[in-house]
C-alpha cells in the first residue's frame, strides 16, 4: 500500500552551520522524493496490472509529487520542496484513506495511520517555522487522522482496493509506520542530545573566554574608514574559528544569545573606549547586530545605555544593527525602545532591508539612523538590471529619509563603482578588508596605506 513516504521528511539538526543544514534537507529532499517516485511507480505498476485504473491514478499522482519534490530541492527552493512534500502528501493520504482504503468489517483502515508520521515529521522538520506554522500542521494531520479513525465501516465502491489487497496492505502499512515513527524518535532524540553539547560547549566558551569580535571595515564615498561592523567568533579547540551560522541558530533556540549578546555588546564598548583614548582612532563607529531575544527583553534599553555608561562611550559612536523580521515580532515595544536609545544617541541601523518585510508603513514610525542594503542586490547591481534598479530606489528611499545608506557584501570594483556613481555614501565588503581581529582592524587604521581592491582608500581624519 502507499503513504510510506512521509517517514523519510526529514531536516538535519538545527544546531548544525547553516551551509550543512541545508545540505542535509537537501539530500534527505531528495531521498524523500525518491522514495515516493519508488514507492509510487511500483504500486502503480501492481494496480496497473490487476486492472484497478483508480489506484493506479492515485500512485501516479504520488510519483508525480515525488519528481516535482525532486526538482524543487535540486533547483536550491528547500524549504518550497519541505512545504511542497508535506502538503502533497497530506492530501495523497487524505484522498487515498477516504476513497480507496475503505474500511470493510473484516479489514480496518490502515493508510491513516501515516497521517501520524506525518505530524510527528513535521514536528522535526518545522522547527525553524513560526510556532502557529508549526503546530497549525501538526494539529491539522492529528485532526484529519482522528476522523479517519473514527469513521464507521462503508461500503466500497468500485474502484475502492479489495480486501484481498487490504489484508496484506495492512501488515505492510503497520510495520512502516512502527518503523517510521521510530525513526523520527531516534532523529528528535539525536538532535536533542547535540544540542544540549552545543549548549554546554557555547556556555563553557562564554566562561573560557573562547569568544572573540571580529572587525569588518566600513568606509565612505571619499574612501576613509569610518568605522566597522563587530562580528561574532567562536574559537573551538576542535574546530578552529567558527563563523555565526556555527552557533548562533543554537543560542538563540536555548536562549543562550542573551547572555553572548550582553557579553558582545559589552565587548564592543570595551573596544570603543580604547579608541577614544587614541586620536587617531576615536571618530571610528562600531556596529554591533542584535538579535530578536536580546530586543524583547524589558530593560534592553537600560542594558544598552548602561553599557555605553560603563565604558564612557558617546553613544552616537554605537551603531546597533537590527532586521525586519526582528522588529515585527512586537512593532510598537520594539519602537519604544528604539526611541529611548535614538533619544540617547545611539545610532540605529535597519540590516537586511528589502529582502524581508519592507513596508514604509512602519519604516517612517522608526528613528533610524541608517539603512543597509544587503549583499544579496549588491552582488547583482552589475549584471541584473532588476537589482540595479531596487538598489536605485534604495539609496534615494535613504535620501529622501535623510539617514545614511551603507552597501554591504561589496567585492568588486564594478559593484563600487556603480554605487558610488548613484550616490552611495558608505561602503562594506571583502574587497576593503575581510573581517579580521581588533588589532589587525586598528593598524590597518592607523597605517597610511590602502585597503585591498581600492586605491583611493584611506583612514579617516578625526
Amino acid at each position: 500500500m502507499a503513504g510510506s513516504a512521509g517517514a523519510f521528511m526529514t531536516h538535519g539538526p538545527g544546531d548544525a552551520p547553516e551551509g550543512r543544514r541545508r545540505r542535509r534537507a537537501f539530500y534527505l529532499l531528495l531521498a524523500t522524493g525518491t522514495i515516493m517516485l519508488v514507492l509510487g511507480l511500483a504500486w502503480g505498476v501492481f494496480f496497473a496490472w490487476r486492472g484497478a485504473w483508480v489506484v493506479t491514478a492515485a500512485e501516479g499522482m504520488l510519483a508525480s509529487l515525488g519528481i516535482a519534490v525532486i526538482v524543487t530541492a535540486r533547483l536550491g527552493r528547500v524549504r518550497a520542496a519541505s512545504w511542497m512534500a508535506f502538503i502533497g502528501l497530506f492530501v495523497y493520504l487524505c484522498l487515498f484513506s477516504a476513497l480507496l482504503d475503505v474500511q470493510t468489517s473484516a479489514i480496518p483502515r490502515s493508510t491513516h495511520l501515516f497521517l501520524l508520521v506525518l505530524a510527528a515529521c513535521a514536528h522535526h522538520v518545522f522547527r525553524a517555522e513560526p510556532p502557529s506554522l508549526r503546530y497549525g500542521c501538526i494539529c491539522l494531520f492529528l485532526a484529519a487522522f482522528v476522523v479517519f479513525a473514527a469513521m464507521p465501516e462503508g461500503i466500497p465502491g468500485s474502484y475502492a482496493i479489495k480486501d484481498g489487497v487490504r489484508r496484506v496492505g495492512i501488515w505492510v502499512n503497520l510495520v512502516t509506520v512502527v518503523a517510521s515513527l521510530l525513526v523520527v524518535l531516534h532523529l528528535e532524540e539525536s538532535h536533542g542530545a547535540a544540542h544540549r553539547a552545543l549548549h554546554r560547549a557555547l556556555r563553557d566558551a562564554l566562561a573560557q573566554r573562547r569568544f572573540l569580535l571580529f572587525y569588518q571595515p566600513q568606509i565612505d564615498a571619499d574612501g576613509r574608514i569610518v568605522g566597522a561592523e563587530a562580528l561574532l567568533r567562536w574559537h573551538d579547540p576542535k574546530r578552529g574559528l567558527v563563523p555565526p551560522d556555527g552557533f548562533v541558530q543554537a543560542a538563540e533556540e536555548t536562549g543562550f544569545i542573551l547572555p553572548l549578546g550582553q557579553w558582545a555588546l559589552g565587548s564592543a564598548c570595551e573596544r570603543l573606549q580604547a579608541w577614544q583614548q587614541h586620536a587617531a582612532l576615536r571618530h571610528l563607529r562600531l556596529s554591533v547586530n542584535i538579535s530578536g531575544l536580546q530586543l524583547q527583553q524589558p530593560d534592553f534599553a537600560e542594558q544598552v545605555l548602561g553599557a555605553l555608561q560603563r565604558s564612557g562611550v558617546p553613544p552616537h559612536r554605537l551603531t546597533l544593527e537590527l532586521t525586519e523580521s526582528v522588529l515585527l515580532q512586537d512593532m510598537d515595544d520594539a519602537v519604544a525602545k528604539m526611541r529611548t536609545l535614538a533619544d540617547a544617541g545611539v545610532r540605529l541601523s535597519l540590516d537586511d532591508f528589502g529582502t524581508g518585510y519592507s513596508s514604509l508603513s512602519y519604516l517612517r514610525r522608526m528613528p533610524l539612523a541608517e539603512l543597509k542594503v544587503d549583499r544579496a542586490f549588491v552582488a547583482e547591481v552589475v549584471d541584473d538590471a532588476h537589482a540595479a534598479s531596487i538598489t536605485r530606489n534604495l539609496l534615494q528611499l535613504g535620501r529622501d529619509l535623510e539617514i545614511d545608506v551603507i552597501a554591504e557584501g561589496i567585492e568588486d570594483q564594478a559593484q563600487h563603482a556603480f554605487l558610488r556613481g548613484q550616490g552611495c555614501s558608505l561602503f562594506q565588503g571583502y574587497l576593503f578588508g575581510r573581517p579580521m581581529e581588533g588589532e589587525a582592524f586598528e593598524r590597518l587604521v592607523l597605517s597610511a596605506g590602502d585597503l585591498p581592491g581600492n586605491d583611493s582608500v584611506r583612514p579617516a581624519m578625526p
